[in-house]
């Protein structure tokens, strides 16, 4: 099957010479399997398109950021390539928890205008999608980093001690709305988890189990910013 998932992307976007073309109309005709992948790729396109774009906001977080050491090396992304990527099976799931946290996020962007500042990962090692680092030892600082961090634990602890401390001062529908994209990313944190219990030394999901713990603190930031304005 990965030989047809893998090509799915490039005949989305008809780059498939017309006899590879038309082997994947003949092999979609009859898989199932692969004519559902292509489904969740072209709902996956067209609400990433739909996206609304929100401008960016102030840094609304000084009181915990001074707790979080930003002196660690960053390793930014290799250049991109090119030429074209297919995705693998682990990617597409990458892709889809990514989705599903923009999509969680922008109900809250939406509704209040603003952009939550987004903070880098700390002591994380980025690879491109899909690329393996030199050695073990890289690998399992990025999955530590990825999955366990104390210093990201403590400063959600904090935050979510602080807004149920505060959450009598919002009204009831912000109260529902964060609720709900708190919920989504507990959701996508938790798939992201399982899917790398799967597949340990994916470099791509740790990024975004990563992400996705960056995204639950820039929100809960945003929350505890509302409660003290209230």
């Amino acid at each position: 099957m990965d030989q047809w998932t893998n090509r799915l992307s490039e005949y989305l976007d008809d780059e498939l010479s017309p006899g590879e073309k038309a082997q994947t109309d003949a092999h979609l005709a009859e898989c199932r399997a692969c004519t559902t992948v292509l489904d969740e790729l072209r709902a996956v396109i067209a609400q990433a398109a739909s996206l609304p774009s929100a401008p960016p906001a102030a840094d609304l977080w000084p009181g915990i950021e001074p707790r979080l050491d930003r002196r660690a090396a960053v390793t930014p992304f290799r250049e991109r390539s090119a030429r074209r990527f297919s995705f693998t099976m682990p990617q597409l799931v990458a892709a889809g928890l990514a989705l599903m946290l923009l999509s969680g996020g922008s109900v809250w962007l939406a509704q209040y205008g603003g952009r939550t500042t987004s903070l880098p990962p700390i002591g994380a090692v980025a690879y491109a999608p899909g690329r393996r680092p030199a050695s073990s030892s890289e690998g399992t600082v990025t999955a530590s980093m990825a999955i366990a961090d104390p210093r990201y634990d403590d400063a959600i602890n904090d935050l979510e001690r602080a807004l149920e401390a505060g959450r009598s001062q919002l009204d009831p529908e912000t109260v529902k709305i964060l609720e709900s994209n708190l919920s989504a990313i507990d959701r996508a944190i938790d798939q992201s988890r399982r899917a790398l219990e799967a597949d340990p030394a994916n470099i791509y999901l740790h990024s975004h189990l990563a992400e996705a713990r960056q995204r639950k603190l820039a929100l809960l930031r945003r929350a505890s910013a509302l409660v003290s304005k209230s």
